[in-house]
C-alpha cells in the first residue's frame, strides 16, 4: 500500500484482516510531477517465494474507495466506489525469462468466495406484452412480440448463461408466452409481415421493378414504422471490436434513415417522399434483420441448450451473418428468408428460458393470463377523481379465470405450475390475495411504496424507509386464511437500472448498482441484524428498459448486462438468489394486517381508473359483460360464449387502459384505443350480437349542404320566413317521406352569441297532434363539441324516443314539443345533456325550459340556442342531427321516430368571431435560458442551433368573452420532429393562482419539472403544453383532474411563437384578477412529465450542468 515515497506498507491476509508483513528490504518510489512513473522493489521472501504468482493494482483516492486507475484495465475504474478486482496479471513460473507487456491476463471469479453475511438479492425481470392478436381474424394487430423475441428476449437469458454464479427470475406472462409460440408454430402473420409476404414485381434480372401490390397510405406507412427500432443501429463503428462487422448494414440502415422524415402522424404519414423500389427493398430487409440480436446470430448462446434434440434450429446463422455484413442490394428472397428464419428461430426462446430453470440459475414466474389488474376486477365500481362512476360488480370469477387458465397456459409451454408471481402492474390489494393464493402462488412482488401503505399485526404503518423493512418478505393473508410472502421491491435502484444507467459506461453503472446494493447491506448491519437473513428486491420490465431508455443507443444494453450479471458473480457482499430459493430457507416472516391497495406507479390505480377516457374504457367493458352474462343464461351451449369470454378477458387487460386518458402517451394512442375496441367487439360478434354505436364503424365525412355557410345570420324568431334573414346559413334537404312531421329541409346558422336553426315541415298543419294522444315532438341533437370520434365521456348514441343510431356522441338534446306551442306561435325549448348510459338506458338531464320566444312555429319552425349552452366556442365545431318524433310518453325510448336528417350528420364549424382585450405585453430579458445559470443543450445535432430555443423573449396574454389567449415568443424555434402543433423542443407551463390566498392551492409544479412554487402563488390550475397533443393538458389542484378539453396550442415559426388558448370554463371567469407562474424546459416525450433530464454532464439526448443524482435513496 503506497500513499507517497516516504509511506508504503506491505500487507499480508492472515484469513481474517490484513496486517503488517516484513517491511525489510523494500523500497519503493511514487510517480509525481515530473517523473511519474511508480517503481516498488519487495523481497521474495517477503511474500512467500512463490514460483507463481499474480498480481492486480489500482489507485484510489484516500479514504473515498474510488478507483481512478486500474490494472489489468478489465478491472472496473470508477468514482462509484464498491469494486470487485477479479482479473490479474499472471506469472505462471517466474523462473522462467517473460516479457511484462505479454503476461496473460486471468479471470479468477470464479474461485471469489461469497462472504458470510452477505446480502441476499433478488432480481425479477418481467417479461411482458399485451394481447395482439384479433381473435377472430387471427391477424395480429401489432407485431411486438414478434419483434423483440430474437432480441431482448434471448440477450437476457443468453448473457446469463455465461455467469452460471448469477441468479436471476424471470416472471413470464401467459398471453406473451401464447403468442410467442402461435407465432412459431402456426407462422402467425401480423401486419408488418403480412405485408412483407407481398408479391413484388421483378425485372429479367429478378431485380424489382415496383412496389409490392399495396394502397399508397400502406406504403409510406410501412416506410415510416420501418425505422421503430433503437438507435445504436444506425452508428456502428467499422473499428468497434464487438460490432464493426455489421458496420456494412448499419451504414446502409443509416442512408435509408437519412433519406427519409421521421416523426410522423396519421395526418402527416403522407408528407414524406416513397424510397425507391431498391431502396424500399433493402429497408424492409434491414427492418427484419435487425429484429435479430448480433451475439444470437453469431451463436454465441449456443451453449445454452441443445436445440437439436428435438428439432429446433441451431443457435447462430451463417446466412443471417452475411445479410448483416452487407450493405444494401438485397432481393426479395432475402427478405423471405429473414422472416422465415425468425419464426424458426422463435422455437428457441422458452427453451433458453427452460433451460436455465433446469439448472437452478433461474426461477420462472407467472401473472394472470391477459395481464388484469386484479384489484379493480375485485372491486365493486369507483368514483375517482375524474368523478365519473363506474358502476360495477365485484368478479371474482374473472379474477380466478384469470389466474387458474395462466396457470395452465404456463404448465402446457412449460412443463410445471410456477409458485411466484408478478401481480399486473404490481398491482396489490386485500381482495386479490385469496384468489392468488387459491391457485398455489406462494410469493408475489409489488413495489416499496405500497409496504409503506401496508399495516403491521399491531395496527402500525410499516417504515419502508428502514432497510431491514424493505429487504424482507411480509406474509399477507387472503380472507379465507391464504398466505402468500410478498416481496417490495426497491424502487430506487430498480429505477435507476431503467432510466439511469442508460446514460452512463457499464462499468460506472454497475460500479453504482453494487455500491448501493452494499449499502443497504450497511444499513442492515448497522440496525444490528444479519444482511444474509435479508432479501433486497430488484424489480422491473424485464425488455423496455433494454431499447427504450438511453440503452437503446448503446447495443441495446448487451454491454451493461454481460458487466452487470459477471460483477454479481463475484462481489463478495451480495448473493444473487431466487424468491423461492430464499423463502425455502427462511420460513419466519412478519405479517402485514392490511395489505395496501396500489401498484407499483405511485402506489395508486390511477394510471388505469380515474381519467375521464378510462371511465369510458371501463364502462364499455362492463357494458360488454352485462350483455354476455346475460346471453350465457339465455343461451347456456351456444359455441361463442368461449370465444366471447376469451376476449372480454383479453380486454380486461392493463394495457389499453395504461394508453387511455393523459397520464400515459404512446405518441399513438389510436392504435390501442383500436385494438382494446376489436377485444371488445370480439365479445359481441362471437355470440351474434349487434355491436353497441360506439363499436361500430360508423364515424364519417358529414354531409354536404345544399346551400353552404356564408355568413352570419341573426333571424327573428318568428316562425316566418323574412327575405334574406337566412341567407348566410347552411340548408341541408331531408329524405321526406310523407309523415305526419315530414320535413323537406332545415338550416343552421350561427352569429357571435347564438346557433339559430330552421325546420320547414311539409305541413305545418300536422305539427299538433290531431287526436292529441301522441306528443309531437322536434330534437336537435348536437355532438360533443370538437369530438374526433367515439371516445367521449358522458355522451349518448341514440335517439331519445326511437332508439334510433345517431353516428357522433351526442352530448346535447334541444327538444321542442309541438304541442307547448302558444297560440301566437311562440314556445320554449328545453336542453337535455347526456349523461352516458346507465344499465340498459342512456340518460338525458334536462334544464329549464328557454325563454319564451326562443322558439316558434308559423310557416317554419325557427329556434335560437347560446353558443354557451351547448358548450361551443369560436372555431370550435360540432355535428347535427334533426330528429322529429310522436311519443306516447315523455319515458326515455316511449315513442317512435318519424324522420332524421340528414343521413350523415351536418357539420358546424364556428368561425373566429372573438374580440381580444389586453391584459399583458411583457419583452423578457435575452440569453437567460440557462436555469440556474449552468444549463448546457443536449449533445445531438437536433438541439441546432444551440442556443436561443428556451430563450422567453416575450409573453402576450389577452381575453376575449370565451377565452384567454397565452402568446410565448423565443429566442430560436424549429419543428425538426415533424410534431403536430408546430414546434419541437419546448415544454410551456403556466400556473395559474386564482384565488390570490397565501397558501391555498398546490406549490410543488408537475411531475417533471423538479421546482416548487412559493406558498403565495400557490396555484389552482397548471396548463402544460408541447408539440404533441397528446402531452397538452390542464390538471385542477383541487381534484387532480386532467382535461385536453377546452385548451388548443399551436405554433407560428415564422414569429417563433407558441399560442396557448385556454377556455374561462377552464382557466377562470376573472383571468385579469389572477396570478400567473410561466414556466419552460425542453421536452422529451420519454421524459417524466415530458421534461428532459438534466445531468451535470451533457448526453446525447440529456441536458447538461444539473446536478447527478443524490445517493440519498430519494428518487428525485
Amino acid at each position: 500500500v503506497l500513499e507517497n515515497s516516504s509511506y508504503f506498507s506491505l500487507q499480508t491476509y492472515d484469513g481474517v484482516e490484513w496486517v503488517d508483513a516484513n517491511q525489510d528490504g523494500i523500497s519503493a518510489y511514487v510517480g509525481w510531477s515530473d517523473n511519474t512513473n511508480t517503481e516498488i522493489s519487495i523481497p521474495w521472501a517477503n511474500i512467500g517465494s512463490p514460483i507463481s504468482l499474480a498480481v492486480i493494482a489500482w489507485s484510489q483516492w484516500q479514504d473515498d474507495g474510488h478507483v481512478w486507475t486500474s490494472f489489468p484495465s478489465e478491472n472496473p475504474a470508477t468514482n462509484s466506489g464498491a469494486e470487485t478486482f477479479t482479473y490479474a496479471y499472471v506469472i505462471a513460473d517466474r523462473t522462467v525469462d517473460q516479457t511484462p507487456g505479454y503476461l496473460p491476463v486471468v479471470d479468477f471469479s470464479g474461485s471469489v468466495n461469497k462472504m458470510d453475511d452477505a446480502l441476499n438479492l433478488a432480481i425479477v425481470f418481467h417479461q411482458h406484452q399485451p394481447y395482439y392478436k384479433n381473435k377472430l381474424t387471427g391477424m395480429y394487430e401489432m407485431p411486438w412480440v414478434r419483434v423483440h423475441a430474437m432480441t431482448e428476449y434471448v440477450d437476457s437469458p443468453g448473457i446469463l448463461s455465461r455467469y452460471p454464479e448469477t441468479k436471476i427470475t424471470y416472471n413470464l406472462v401467459p398471453s406473451f408466452v401464447e403468442q410467442l409460440v402461435d407465432y412459431h408454430n402456426n407462422e402467425a402473420l401480423d401486419v408488418h409481415t403480412a405485408f412483407a409476404g407481398r408479391a413484388w414485381p421483378l425485372d429479367d434480372n429478378g431485380t424489382v421493378s415496383g412496389y409490392p401490390n399495396a394502397t399508397s397510405l400502406e406504403l409510406h406507412t410501412m416506410q415510416f414504422q420501418s425505422f421503430w427500432n433503437s438507435g445504436w443501429i444506425y452508428n456502428v463503428s467499422s473499428d468497434d471490436a464487438e460490432l464493426g462487422w455489421l458496420y456494412p448494414s448499419s451504414q446502409r440502415y443509416a442512408q435509408i434513415y437519412g433519406m427519409t422524415l421521421h416523426n410522423l402522424k396519421p395526418a402527416t404519414i403522407m408528407n414524406d417522399a416513397l424510397l425507391a423500389p431498391q431502396d424500399f427493398l433493402d429497408l424492409q430487409v434491414l427492418w427484419y434483420l435487425y429484429q435479430f440480436s448480433p451475439d444470437y446470430v453469431l451463436g454465441q448462446y449456443q451453449s445454452i441448450e441443445d436445440s437439436s434434440a428435438d428439432g429446433r434450429p441451431a443457435h447462430g446463422d451463417v446466412t443471417l451473418q452475411n445479410l448483416f455484413a452487407q450493405d444494401g442490394g438485397y432481393t426479395t428472397a432475402d427478405l423471405d428468408y429473414v422472416i422465415s428464419a425468425q419464426l424458426l428461430h422463435m422455437a428457441n426462446v422458452l427453451p433458453m428460458y427452460s433451460a436455465l430453470a433446469a439448472s437452478g440459475q433461474i426461477e420462472l414466474t407467472t401473472s394472470p393470463y391477459y395481464h388484469p389488474i386484479m384489484p379493480l376486477l375485485m372491486m365493486d365500481g369507483w368514483t375517482f377523481e375524474d368523478g365519473i362512476e363506474v358502476d360495477k360488480d365485484s368478479w371474482p370469477d374473472d379474477t380466478r379465470n384469470q389466474l387458474v387458465n395462466g396457470m395452465d397456459l404456463f404448465e402446457a409451454e412449460l412443463g410445471f405450475r410456477p409458485t411466484g408471481m408478478w401481480p399486473s402492474e404490481q398491482s396489490v390489494s386485500p381482495a386479490m390475495v385469496q384468489p392468488v393464493s387459491d391457485v398455489g402462488i406462494q410469493w408475489m412482488a409489488t413495489d416499496e411504496v405500497n409496504l409503506a401503505g401496508s399495516t403491521d399485526m399491531n395496527g402500525n404503518y410499516i417504515d419502508s424507509s428502514i432497510a431491514s423493512n424493505l429487504a424482507t418478505p411480509w406474509i399477507v393473508t387472503g380472507v379465507d386464511g391464504g398466505e402468500v410472502a410478498t416481496i417490495f421491491r426497491d424502487r430506487v435502484i430498480s429505477d435507476r437500472i431503467a432510466f439511469a444507467y442508460g446514460k452512463m459506461t457499464p462499468e460506472d453503472a454497475v460500479s453504482d448498482f453494487l455500491n448501493y446494493v452494499d449499502g443497504v447491506r450497511n444499513e442492515i448491519l448497522a440496525e444490528g441484524k444479519d444482511p444474509s437473513n435479508h432479501l433486497l428486491t430488484v424489480a422491473l420490465d424485464g425488455e423496455n428498459w433494454m431499447f427504450m431508455s438511453e440503452f437503446q443507443h448503446h447495443d441495446n444494453a448487451r454491454p451493461f448486462t454481460d458487466e452487470w450479471f459477471r460483477r454479481l458473480a463475484s462481489h463478495p457482499s451480495i448473493v444473487t438468489t431466487t424468491p423461492s430459493e430464499f423463502l425455502a430457507k427462511n420460513t419466519t416472516l412478519p405479517k402485514i394486517a392490511t395489505i395496501s391497495t396500489g401498484s407499483w406507479i405511485d402506489g395508486t390505480l390511477s394510471t388505469w381508473a380515474g381519467e375521464a377516457e378510462e371511465s369510458l374504457g371501463w364502462q364499455r367493458l362492463v357494458e360488454a359483460r352485462q350483455a354476455l352474462v346475460a346471453f350465457g343464461e339465455e343461451n347456456p351451449t351456444h359455441a361463442g360464449l368461449i370465444p366471447a369470454w376469451e376476449s372480454l378477458y383479453i380486454a380486461q387487460g392493463s394495457d389499453w387502459f395504461w394508453w387511455y386518458g393523459l397520464d400515459q402517451d404512446s405518441g399513438y394512442d389510436e392504435l390501442w384505443d383500436t385494438l382494446f375496441k376489436v377485444h371488445l367487439s370480439n365479445v359481441y360478434k362471437a355470440i351474434d350480437l349487434e355491436l353497441p354505436p360506439y363499436l361500430q364503424d360508423l364515424w364519417s365525412n358529414p354531409a354536404l349542404p345544399v346551400e353552404p355557410y356564408s355568413g352570419i345570420v341573426e333571424p327573428l324568431i318568428d316562425g316566418v320566413i323574412l327575405p334574406g334573414e337566412w341567407d348566410g346559413a347552411a340548408k341541408y334537404d331531408a329524405p321526406g317521406n310523407g309523415g305526419e312531421l315530414d320535413f323537406s329541409a332545415f338550416y343552421i346558422g350561427y352569429d357571435a352569441s347564438n346557433v339559430y336553426v330552421r325546420i320547414d315541415i311539409a305541413n305545418m298543419s300536422n305539427v299538433v297532434d290531431a287526436d292529441g294522444e301522441k306528443i309531437p315532438d322536434i330534437a336537435i341533437y348536437f355532438m360533443q363539441p370538437n369530438a374526433i370520434n367515439f371516445n367521449e365521456v358522458e355522451t349518448n348514441f341514440r335517439t331519445y324516443y326511437g332508439n334510433e343510431i345517431l353516428g357522433f356522441p351526442a352530448k346535447s338534446m334541444v327538444s321542442l314539443n309541438l304541442d307547448d306551442l302558444r297560440s301566437d306561435g311562440r314556445a320554449s325549448w328545453i336542453l337535455f345533456t347526456a349523461q352516458g348510459k346507465s344499465g340498459d338506458k342512456e340518460v338525458w338531464v334536462g334544464s329549464t325550459p328557454s325563454a319564451l320566444g326562443t322558439a316558434a312555429a308559423d310557416e317554419v319552425i325557427e329556434l335560437q340556442i347560446p353558443w354557451s349552452d351547448l358548450g361551443l366556442a369560436p372555431r370550435y365545431s360540432t355535428r347535427v342531427k334533426v330528429v322529429t318524433s310522436l311519443a306516447n310518453s315523455t319515458a326515455y325510448g316511449d315513442g317512435i321516430d318519424l324522420e332524421m336528417a340528414p343521413l350523415a350528420p351536418a357539420e358546424v364549424q364556428l368561425p373566429d368571431l372573438e374580440s381580444w382585450v389586453e391584459m399583458l405585453d411583457m419583452a423578457d430579458d435575452t440569453g437567460d435560458e440557462d436555469g440556474s445559470g449552468e444549463i448546457v443543450y443536449g449533445l445531438s445535432g437536433d438541439f441546432a442551433p444551440g442556443q436561443g430555443l428556451f430563450d422567453l423573449t416575450n409573453v402576450r396574454m389577452r381575453q376575449s368573452s370565451w377565452n384567454v389567449r397565452f402568446e410565448f415568443t423565443f429566442a430560436e424555434m424549429t419543428n425538426i420532429w415533424g410534431m403536430s402543433n408546430g414546434f419541437s423542443h419546448q415544454i410551456v407551463q403556466v400556473y395559474v393562482d386564482q384565488d390570490r390566498v397565501n397558501g391555498s392551492g398546490n406549490t410543488a409544479l408537475l411531475e417533471g419539472a423538479n421546482a416548487e412554487a412559493h406558498p403565495e402563488w400557490a396555484w389552482e390550475v397548471a396548463l402544460s403544453a408541447t408539440g404533441e397533443p397528446g402531452a397538452v393538458k390542464a390538471v385542477l389542484a383541487s381534484t387532480g383532474e386532467t382535461t385536453a378539453k377546452g385548451l388548443e396550442v399551436s405554433a407560428d415559426l415564422s414569429t417563433n411563437t407558441i399560442t396557448m388558448t385556454v377556455s374561462k370554463n377552464l382557466l377562470g371567469q376573472s383571468p385579469q384578477d389572477y396570478g400567473y407562474i410561466i414556466v419552460v424546459g425542453s421536452q422529451d416525450g420519454f421524459g417524466p412529465g415530458k421534461w428532459r433530464d438534466v445531468d451535470a454532464d451533457a448526453g446525447t439526448w440529456v441536458l447538461g450542468g444539473g446536478d447527478d443524482a443524490a445517493d440519498d435513496g430519494v428518487d428525485y
